[in-house]
């Protein structure tokens, strides 16, 4: 198990009982985690690696990302908002045109999500994929990880 998920303890009146148990969920899975909120977020991070200026995208990203994110995807691992801007740094080159959406609802539970995503190249279908990760206490996204394809084995690399 990842962590502690709940703490119970048994109730005063009845100690072996188990109606007298009563469990506290651990304060990640209290969150209330709207999944459009959510979805709004990663699309809002999916628009912004691709911003040009370094200090707004920096700016925008970080609105979205907890302080300790960190970005797994197939060309390595990246930290911050820096990092997650960095991996996207090959596809803002001059004279193309390069985007991301999301082609899924997010699905969330337990404070883990996941979503399926495309890439388009200069309007052009480049690549699909799929993406899990986890959302800190606050419900800002604290990690991403990124799969090219939509079947295990299957990617473009």
């Amino acid at each position: 198990m990842l962590g502690a998920v709940e703490r119970c303890e048994l109730g005063p009146a009845e100690p072996e009982a188990a109606s007298g148990t009563s469990c506290e969920t651990a304060p990640v899975f209290r969150h209330d985690h709207r999944g459009e909120d959510v979805a709004e977020r990663i699309d809002h991070l999916m628009a912004a690696v691709f911003v040009d200026d370094d200090a707004e995208r920096r700016e925008r990203l970080a609105e979205h990302l907890a302080p300790d994110f960190v970005y797994v995807g197939p060309d390595g691992v990246f930290d911050g908002a820096d990092g997650l801007g960095d991996a996207f740094a090959a596809y803002r080159r001059e004279g193309h045109r390069t985007t991301l959406s999301r082609t899924s609802t997010v699905e969330i539970h337990h404070g883990y999500l996941r979503f399926s995503w495309q890439r388009l190249e200069d309007g052009a279908g480049a690549v699909e994929g799929w993406a899990f990760g986890s959302l800190d206490d606050h419900g800002a996204i604290r990690r991403v990880v990124v799969f090219e394809g939509l079947t295990p084995g299957r990617g473009t690399r």
